[in-house]
Parts: structure tokens; sequence; C-alpha cells
């Protein structure tokens, strides 16, 4: 004898196949920015900085005042940090 399977139980389970498709469909190939209230679109489709918190600008900008000149080169031509500067989300402050 084999065990029948319930069709309420596949459908159930193709719905949440469904739903799971739709949400990372949704989210993956865009930058949210909570605390600016932004959405804007990513270069590729990464899991990387879905998801952008107060907490992680303020890592990158301390990164950036913290590295030396080459440093500063290497991180201002990060797409990530390109979006953010483009958005003004990151700018540049004059100490003058």
């Amino acid at each position: 004898m084999t065990k029948k399977e319930n069709p309420e139980k596949r459908s159930g389970s193709k719905k949440l196949i469904i739903v799971i498709v739709i949400v990372v469909g949704l989210t993956l190939p865009f930058h949210y920015v909570p605390s600016h209230l932004q959405v804007f679109p990513k270069n590729s489709l990464t899991f990387s900085h879905t998801f952008v918190s107060e907490s992680d600008i303020d890592k990158l900008v301390e990164q950036y005042n913290n590295a030396s000149f080459f440093e500063k080169l290497a991180i201002e031509k990060d797409p990530f940090f390109r979006k953010l500067t483009e958005k003004g989300i990151i700018h540049e402050v004059d100490k003058y």
C-alpha cells in the first residue's frame, strides 16, 4: 500500500513557494533605506545591502573618513557608495 498525499497540502506548499518567489523578486533588485524613506535599484541582483540601516551608513562613512587617500579612491568606486552619494544619503561636508 502507498500513502496518498493530501491535495490541499500540495496546493498549500505551491502557494508558499509562489509567495517566496514574489517576495524575493520584489526585494532583490532594490536597496531599501527606511531611515530616508528611499528605494532605488541595485546595479546587480544580490542580497547584499538590500535593507540599509542608519548604522550601515554610519559604518561606511566612518570607514571612508578613516581611510587613506588610495583607500578613499577605492571606496568611491564601490557601486553601493556611489548610489548612496547619488541619492544624497552620503554627501561631502566642507570643513571651512
